[in-house]
């Protein structure tokens, strides 16, 4: 996430243009390796070992190597050994830009410094922006301490499923929104809750498309049932850490519309996305329902 949230702010600074990040983040994705590869290069797993970590990360809210810890796979100084070897995406992101003349190394740091005090981040978040750490960086962006939980379930399944290439921004609380297409699921119980994926236009083909792995042509219903999959395995996740917390929780069928949609509530959380750069809204509730233009 670093090189999106870093690369944003320089474009609107105008320190580099939307093509030279575009760029950049091309030639990263190259190199981008996952810590399975190179546990199995290192000899540290076997390719049986690693498919079923992934696997057991298809259904659980948790990282490669917190899983291959907790199976004894690993030991915490060989994931971070792999870690170290992933590559630093900052690190990266400099040898990128200086190497194709974008910036110098001193006028990254100036920018990141820039950056850091018009957020008001702290040193630890700064380190955490800098490794993609979204545990880190989660918490940094939603403010709000009620959909926090829900929100950091939310925005890994989607780095895991997904796509890693994602930005986010400053997350807000309104009574009212406008979405043109929207994917949302209600937790019933001990706690009413409501996690939904909406968008403008088709952005939500962002979502649909690389979890469906073909491409629609447009947001219609089966579009928009991709993405609700999406949404349940979310939604599944969040009542799973929920029931573990002694609430009763009941999922109640995914809801989808595919024409202009307003919602409404006491108050919700809304997490602007965006997606292989395409702009999607997370909305959260908590303890209460959203409802919808015509309920």
């Amino acid at each position: 996430m670093f090189i999106n949230l870093f690369g944003k702010y320089l474009i609107s600074k105008n320190i580099i243009t939307s093509e030279q990040l575009q760029s950049i983040r091309k030639e990263q994705s190259r190199t981008r390796v996952k810590l399975g590869l190179i546990a199995v290069a290192e000899k540290l797993l076997t390719e049986k070992q690693a498919e079923e970590i992934n696997r057991k990360q298809a259904l659980m809210d948790k990282r490669f190597g917190d899983i291959a810890i907790e199976q004894g796979f690993l030991t915490l100084e060989q994931v971070s050994h792999l870690l170290d070897l992933q590559g630093n995406p900052y690190l990266q992101f400099g040898q990128i830009a200086t190497e194709r003349g974008y910036m110098t190394f001193a006028q990254i740091e100036d920018a990141l410094q820039q950056y850091q005090n018009e957020h008001h981040f702290s040193e630890e978040i700064m380190t955490g922006i800098k490794n993609d750490d979204l545990d880190v960086i989660i918490p940094a962006f939603v403010h709000e301490d009620t959909i926090k939980e829900a929100a950091g379930v939310a925005i890994r399944t989607l780095n895991r499923l997904i796509s890693t290439d994602l930005w986010m921004g400053d997350s807000y609380m309104t009574k009212l929104l406008t979405c043109d297409r929207l994917a949302c699921q209600d937790m019933e119980g001990d706690l009413e809750t409501t996690i939904g994926l909406a968008g403008m236009g088709d952005s939500l083909l962002s979502v649909a498309d690389a979890y469906a792995g073909e491409s629609f042509q447009t947001v219609d219903m089966d579009a928009l049932d991709s993405v609700g999959e999406v949404v349940n395995i979310m939604d599944g996740l969040y009542a799973t850490a929920l029931s573990e917390q002694g609430k009763e929780i009941e999922l109640l069928p995914p809801s989808y519309f595919d024409e202009e949609t307003t919602l409404r509530g006491e108050e919700f959380g809304v997490i602007p996305l965006e997606i292989r750069q395409k702009p999607v809204m997370l909305v959260i509730s908590y303890g209460s329902k959203i409802y919808f233009c015509g309920e």
